[in-house]
């Protein structure tokens, strides 16, 4: 889940781009912070439901130092406008193609983190891989629910019935709601915090997290199959792993049978959850290069 610190934006003004239907996404094109290494490549960087690129900021730095990284908050998300339409994958990998398009880019490596690898998939859906040369999913599975194949959330237990008591809370109480799918889903040790630490966490996302926009998208995560997509890949890609992540190898097995341009997986992250990407920043980073440098 995203904090609410300021950008730092030189004169005070945001750079946005704006999307078809008018919404507007805060982004960042950093070029590579070290010119005698840095390696011509550009990264693509999009984060997971209820978070932004504040949640992803020590690994978008350590990745900076030799590459070009270009990141943006998701509708709904960060810095970005709150929206009340399109609220939906299908649209997330249309906000995702306006990225790329408005800045021109070409042989792009994205990096989709939970929901940013949702919007991969969608972007590839409906566009294809003509401007991607690699891709990297970060826990993170093509279809959600669990109808006849365990390869959804929960590894694989999480039920239709589930899912609906999850927007119940929501539509409730939103922070409450979307900090019982954190400690429940995302990162189980928070079940261990202290009375007064989960009050306080609560509180934190009552000022952050959107109840329409996480229950909207959640919503759409469910329905959304994108198993289709995973047949139009055919540029290598990358999957990283946790060691407690949402998903079984019943996901990863059908990702590496039906990607067409090379299957690498990263699993040799200890003591981490579907938050790897803010737990071991520096590690999942030089995994990424890595994966750029062999491939």
């Amino acid at each position: 889940m995203y904090s609410a610190a300021e950008p730092q934006v030189e004169g005070g003004i945001l750079p946005y781009i704006t999307t078809q239907d008018g919404t507007r996404l805060y982004y960042e094109d950093r070029p590579a912070r070290n010119a005698q290494r840095a390696s011509g490549e550009t990264l693509l960087v999009i984060h997971g439901l209820g978070s932004s690129h504040y949640d992803l900021a020590d690994f978008i730095d350590d990745l900076s130092q030799e590459h070009r990284v270009v990141l943006y908050d998701q509708r709904g998300h960060g810095d970005s406008d709150r929206a009340r339409l399109h609220l939906n994958v299908r649209t997330l990998g249309q906000d995702l193609n306006d990225v790329v398009t408005h800045l021109g880019l070409e042989g792009v490596t994205a990096v989709g983190h939970s929901m940013g690898a949702a919007a991969t998939f969608s972007y590839v859906n409906q566009y294809g891989t003509g401007r991607l040369r690699r891709v990297v999913a970060v826990d993170m599975s093509p279809y959600l629910r669990n109808d006849g194949w365990k390869g959804g959330i929960g590894k694989g237990e999480w039920s239709d019935e589930d899912f609906h008591s999850d927007l119940d809370r929501i539509f409730d109480d939103g922070a409450y709601g979307s900090w019982f799918i954190a400690k429940t889903l995302m990162n189980p040790r928070l079940q261990e915090l202290s009375a007064q630490e989960e009050a306080a966490a609560i509180a934190a996302m009552r000022k952050s997290v959107d109840p329409l926009v996480f229950a909207a998208l959640w919503y759409s995560l469910f329905r959304t199959d994108q198993r289709p997509a995973m047949d139009k890949i055919d540029v290598p890609f990358l999957y990283l792993m946790p060691e407690t992540p949402l998903y079984s190898t019943v996901n990863t097995d059908y990702i590496r049978d039906h990607v067409r341009g090379g299957f690498t997986l990263a699993d040799d992250f200890p003591g981490t959850s579907h938050l790897l990407l803010s737990e071991v920043p520096h590690e999942a980073a030089r995994c990424v290069k890595d994966f750029i440098g062999n491939s």
